[in-house]
């Protein structure tokens, strides 16, 4: 396969290496900025706090719905060429997040911004797997992870540093120079590869799912506007969770389906699937309400706030490329298991702490969480990726990016709506309002470490029962 230019083998997997995880870095610095310039956003555009949660949410909610139909993209019209349709839509929905004069205006363009990333980011994996022998793939993957790790340790503070010093819309104008570089490496040295055999695109999968998941994140969303139970809600979850139930029956019987549902049924791939989705889910709620109360209930600048969010991501920094290394010492589900437990703990003591006033207790929480959840997400995404044939590396790498971004979309939802219902009260903004959100994060960790540990136990009582 030809690349558009002529550069020699090692050279071209470290410009595809670095393609990727630029990639990767920019939809995560995307995430975690907002989060820091949420309440200034809240303030400049006169949005409401219920309209402010979707500014995150909206993002998250389209990647979440469309990273399959993504995947499946990148398999009939080619990897490369998505990926690089993918990120001229990121940079353009970027753009006009930036100049966006209106909350329901920025908003549309996060959801636009989250379309561009599914079509964009779910390639990346694809295309690191065509790139690297087998024998390097592992590496590869550990280096893509820490390079992310790098922009999720830097975006809660460069968010506040833009955010005081430029303005919030640096925030999103900033992606177009990410956007530049990775469409130039794109051409010049991601390979062309041919488009698989296809029998037809799965659209009532697409529907089915999209549709679904919207009402289910919409109805939770409301709940903190407007309380259990209404009628009108729980119409929308009934409705949401009956799509999503007929989504997974059409993924069954399809000969293409949009998402492999079937990878579910080996146990080490649904360990690591439920590991990845809890995880994020966490990281969403940390990142972004942790955020937002340390400006809201400490009173801290968007650039104090920054730099007060550093014990949660610094730790990436120095656990992430050592994952490999404890994965094979300790074993990579263990591993797991001990990250979710510690995140369980640190959200835990995060909860303990916002009605203290202080932030050192809730600083220490975070450094307690932001030690433990690198050690979940590289030993997971590896052991879910080897547990799938060559042949169903692209649909388990497709199936991986909707749990992320779907327990991203629920961290959001169901900790903003249990801050909405807290906030109602005659102090909105007190910190108290955010430890129900907090606590239902540490038991969310804590039922994943669980979750892994049966489906572990389970593992070895069939294996010793198969051994003659």
């Amino acid at each position: 396969m030809a690349s558009t230019v002529d550069i020699d083998h090692g050279r071209r997997q470290g410009w595809v290496l670095a393609a990727a995880s630029l990639a990767l870095g920019m939809t995560f610095v995307d995430e975690t900025v907002v989060g820091v310039a949420l309440p200034t956003i809240r303030d400049d555009l006169q949005i409401s706090v219920s309209l402010s949660h979707w500014v995150p949410n909206a993002y998250i909610l389209a990647f979440a719905s469309l990273a399959a139909a993504g995947g499946r993209f990148g398999d009939l019209f080619g990897t490369r060429r998505m990926f690089m349709l993918g990120t001229v839509g990121f940079a353009a929905a970027s753009l006009l997040c930036g100049v966006a004069v209106s909350g329901g205006v920025l908003v549309a363009a996060r959801a636009a911004q989250g379309a561009a990333a599914a079509a964009m980011l779910p390639q990346t994996m694809a295309i690191i797997t065509n790139t690297f022998p087998p024998h390097r793939l592992g590496k590869a993957i550990g280096m893509y992870v820490g390079a992310a790790s790098v922009a999720l340790a830097a975006g809660p503070l460069l968010g506040g540093l833009l955010t005081q010093t430029l303005g919030w819309r640096s925030v999103f104008l900033l992606n177009l120079l990410p956007a530049a570089a990775i469409l130039f490496i794109a051409h010049a040295a991601i390979e062309r590869h041919p488009a698989a055999a296809s029998h037809g695109f799965d659209g009532w999968g697409l529907v089915t799912s999209v549709t679904g998941l919207g009402l289910v994140v919409t109805a939770l969303m409301q709940a903190g506007d407007q309380g259990w139970p209404t009628a009108a809600l729980l119409t929308l979850l009934g409705v949401g969770l009956v799509l999503l139930c007929a989504f997974v029956r059409i993924e069954t019987r399809r000969r293409e389906p949009l998402v492999d549902v079937s990878l579910l049924a080996d146990r080490r791939f649904l360990g690591s699937a439920v590991m990845v989705l809890c995880a994020q889910f966490s990281f969403l709620a940390a990142v972004v309400y942790g955020a937002v109360y340390v400006q809201d209930s400490l009173g801290l600048s968007p650039a104090a706030a920054g730099l007060a969010m550093l014990p949660a991501m610094a730790p990436t920094l120095a656990l992430a490329p050592a994952t490999g290394a404890l994965a094979r010492r300790f074993g990579a589900r263990a591993l797991t298991v001990a990250g979710a437990s510690g995140g369980a703990l640190g959200f835990a003591l995060m909860g303990a702490a916002v009605g203290s006033g202080s932030y050192w207790p809730f600083g220490a929480a975070l450094l307690v969480w932001g030690a433990s959840i690198p050690i979940v997400y590289n030993p997971a995404m590896s052991v879910a990726m080897a547990a799938a044939s060559t042949s169903r590396r692209g649909g388990a790498s497709g199936l991986l990016e909707t749990c992320l971004q779907v327990g991203g979309t629920l961290g959001t939802a169901l900790v903003g709506a249990t801050l909405l219902r807290a906030q109602s009260g005659p102090a909105p903004l007190h910190g108290r309002a955010f430890a129900p959100g907090f606590y239902l994060t540490a038991g969310v960790l804590a039922a994943a470490a669980l979750t892994q540990t049966l489906l572990t136990a389970r593992g070895r009582a069939a294996n010793r029962t198969a051994q003659p």
